[in-house]
């Protein structure tokens, strides 16, 4: 990290040169608060973004994608799934962060977010639209590959404008919104996808639609304020650029326990996610119809747990300035959560897994992305001008585990021939996250 820093206020004025034009001089961007009516319509403006994001993700790896690779081959369809996913979320190890990095740099009329979201927006939907036309499961690989790097470019983006926009006492309040949105994001996706999956390319073009819309109006009603007179820091070759994607976490203790905790988090919640469609079918019993219309109503439930959590415990969190309590409770729910279909393997226990699920996962989003801005590198020395790649950095706490859940749940489930080890492993790793918590030292 840098050690030279030069304030930038978020005023559109021209700053001021910095202290050294050496390779370390970067621009420190200060968070400009701005207005409540202003913050407030950001705030519910990244709220519907996530919703978009996550409404292509969950309803395209939820229900779209095992559908199409069941149709070509029913026999292989859990390792087939297992290559999809792998393949499209190992490529965006890289995507995300070298996307924060890139918007860190950027410098243009509209920005250094908004081209970015607008570029992901435009690549995620257009190749959504096309994901049905792929006839093999190679091409679907490719395909969704595409789609992810475009999802990957517009999080990057607009996660980096939670520590762009507010301060960090205002960011449990965002945080709690954007895991809202989250969450309101799956139920959509897999209310879109379960209840239209027979009507052709239809819940491919709406979801592939929302992106768009959304984004547009978000860019439109939050505009970034021109980063063309931004002082940019000194170039630097290929080697210090990729060095600076990696973070000692015995320099950052913090954020790499942070990381870690995620990490784990994330394989246990996923696991079981990935292959919900084949759960139902397979361990539970229904058709393939009642299934996709399963799925839907699975959402529904899952979106009451995470409102009725999400909502109350980012603002709780920064009223009582708390962080870890609330991530370690959320982890402890979901782990109850993923032991009821072990006890009862009926739509009913699938019901109140997801419920409890929703629950846990609503309260720890929308608690861990504002510890996850407190812990940052550029955070503890006083910088926000790479706060866009280090966010990604930490968003590959998600991505990485998300690449590696699905070949694990696949060869556990190859292992033993059913699907309740996805649910034993999915509590084993969520309920590591929350003690990977404890040892933060700078959140309390």
């Amino acid at each position: 990290m840098s050690d030279v820093h030069t304030p930038t206020y978020d005023t559109g004025a021209v700053p001021p040169p910095p202290a050294s034009t050496g390779p370390a001089a970067v621009v420190e961007v200060v968070p400009a608060a701005g207005g409540p009516l202003k913050l407030r319509r950001l705030s519910i403006g990244l709220a519907l973004v996530y919703v978009a994001i996550l409404a292509i993700n969950s309803g395209g790896l939820g229900i779209l994608i095992p559908n199409l690779v069941s149709e070509i081959d029913p026999d292989r369809k859990v390792a087939n799934l297992a290559i999809v996913t792998t393949v499209a979320f190992l490529a965006n190890v890289f995507a995300q962060p070298v996307a924060g990095a890139l918007s860190d740099a950027t410098r243009s009329r509209f920005g250094r977010r908004t081209p970015w979201m607008v570029a992901g927006a435009l690549l995620a939907s257009g190749f959504m639209v096309g994901l049905p036309l792929a006839g093999s499961v190679v091409t679907i690989a490719i395909v969704w590959l595409v789609v992810q790097l475009g999802v990957n470019a517009l999080q990057a983006a607009a996660t980096a404008l939670v520590p762009d926009r507010y301060p960090a006492q205002q960011r449990g309040g965002v945080s709690g919104l954007i895991g809202v949105g989250i969450t309101v994001g799956n139920a959509v996706g897999t209310v879109v996808a379960g209840s239209l999956a027979g009507r052709g390319m239809l819940p491919y073009v709406l979801l592939g639609s929302l992106v768009l819309v959304v984004v547009a109006g978000f860019v439109v009603l939050n505009r970034d304020r021109s980063s063309r007179d931004d002082v940019v820091a000194a170039r630097v070759g290929i080697g210090a650029f990729l060095r600076g994607f990696w973070v000692d976490p015995r320099q950052h203790p913090d954020f790499g326990w942070a990381f870690a905790a995620r990490f784990l988090m994330v394989i246990g919640f996923y696991g079981a996610q990935t292959y919900s469609l084949y759960i139902l079918r397979d361990y539970i019993g229904l058709s393939d119809e009642a299934s996709n219309a399963f799925a839907a109503k699975i959402g529904v439930v899952l979106l009451g747990g995470v409102l009725l959590s999400a909502l109350t415990s980012g603002v709780l969190s920064d009223r009582i300035g708390r962080r870890k309590p609330f991530i370690v409770w959320a982890s402890v729910v979901m782990a109850l959560g993923l032991a009821v279909p072990l006890a009862f393997p009926t739509t009913t226990g699938i019901l109140v897994y997801s419920f409890l699920l929703g629950l846990g996962f609503g309260a720890y989003i929308s608690i861990d992305l504002a510890l996850m801005t407190e812990v940052l590198p550029s955070s503890m020395t006083s910088s926000a001008s790479s706060a866009g790649r280090d966010l990604a950095i930490l968003g590959l706490a998600t991505t990485l585990p998300q690449a590696l859940s699905p070949s694990i749940a696949a060869g556990l489930v190859s292992l033993t021939g059913g699907y309740p080890v996805v649910f034993v492993a999915g509590i084993v790793f969520v309920l590591l996250g929350a003690l990977a918590v404890i040892p933060i030292k700078a959140v309390r």
